[in-house]
């Protein structure tokens, strides 16, 4: 049995899958299963892996395509290691990251989940250097709880590793779920399982133009799913500020593209899920945490 599993769902990533295994076949530690699923791929994805001759690495493959947090189920369940790690087939890992996981469950049995540090890499043209993703040093799920719902964490699936059996705990993915399934997963984990994160750079993360979390017609959707799975994101006040600043930028952002339709009927959705006037003030809200963080940031500096 190896030490710890990595799993990484992929579909229609022929281009770009094999840096991502590379990535992974380079690591100084050795003792890990990579298992790769492959989610109804109709280019040369499947090829592409197998052509890799490592035992090491275990393609599965799903004859239709049920989406990635499916696949990162399957992966999960058909992982014989203890720990689990994730990789997304356009990322790549440090080479120092399994080591670094195995030696800090080892050292720290308590605990059960870790968020790590990764760096955002843009693509050449852009002229963009790349910028780290630094999570602050926090170790009890209370706290991280917290700090999830306030935006303070970097929790983008690849910088979530944990013990298998505290995944199974939580539930796994939501399958349901199109964008914020890493979100969601970490709160339910703060409530099964011992939480830490760490400031430690352990892989990159490839900038992309077209990711689901860049989508702006995607955000309504994505929110009120996660308030109807956690109210406690509105309800509660030390929770509703985090909610507040997402909801005041996105529709900043979308002022400042001129997406005015997209606005509106935005503004439409979520006000009839949450009340007219408690979107109206959740706007407020966010435009005050805004300026507040941004104060607080060039104090800091």
């Amino acid at each position: 049995m190896a030490e710890i599993a990595i799993v990484m769902p992929v579909f229609n990533r022929e281009r770009s899958v094999g840096a991502a295994i590379d990535s992974v076949l380079a690591q100084e530690f050795d003792d890990f299963e990579l298992l790769i699923v492959d989610d109804g791929s109709r280019d040369g994805t499947v090829a592409a892996v197998r052509a890799y001759d490592d035992p090491r690495i275990r393609l599965i493959v799903q004859d239709v395509n049920r989406g990635g947090n499916a696949a990162r189920n399957r992966g999960v369940s058909e992982a014989t290691a203890p720990l689990v790690a994730f990789i997304d087939s356009d990322d790549a890992f440090l080479p120092h990251k399994l080591g670094y996981l195995v030696t800090f469950f080892s050292e720290r049995p308590e605990v059960d989940v870790l968020i790590d540090s990764f760096e955002l890499v843009y693509p050449p043209e852009t002229g963009k250097s790349p910028a780290p993703r630094l999570n602050p040093v926090l170790d009890g799920s209370p706290e991280i709880e917290q700090a999830i719902f306030d935006r303070r964490v970097f929790k983008a699936t690849p910088a979530i590793s944990a013990r298998r059996d505290a995944i199974l705990r939580a539930g796994m993915f939501d399958e349901t779920l199109k964008r914020r399934q890493d979100f969601d997963l970490m709160l339910r984990l703060t409530k099964v399982a011992r939480c830490a994160t760490t400031d430690a750079i352990l892989w990159t993360k490839q900038w992309s133009a077209d990711a689901i979390s860049a989508k702006d017609d995607t955000f309504a959707a994505a929110t009120i799913d996660l308030c109807r799975r956690h109210p406690q994101y509105l309800a509660d006040p030390r929770f509703r500020p985090g909610l507040a600043r997402d909801v005041a930028r996105h529709f900043v952002r979308l002022g400042a593209k001129g997406a005015l339709g997209v606005a509106a009927a935005d503004a439409r959705r979520l006000g009839q899920e949450f009340g007219a006037r408690t979107l109206a003030r959740l706007a407020a809200q966010g435009v005050v945490e805004i300026v507040r963080r941004k104060r607080e940031k060039k104090a800091s500096r």
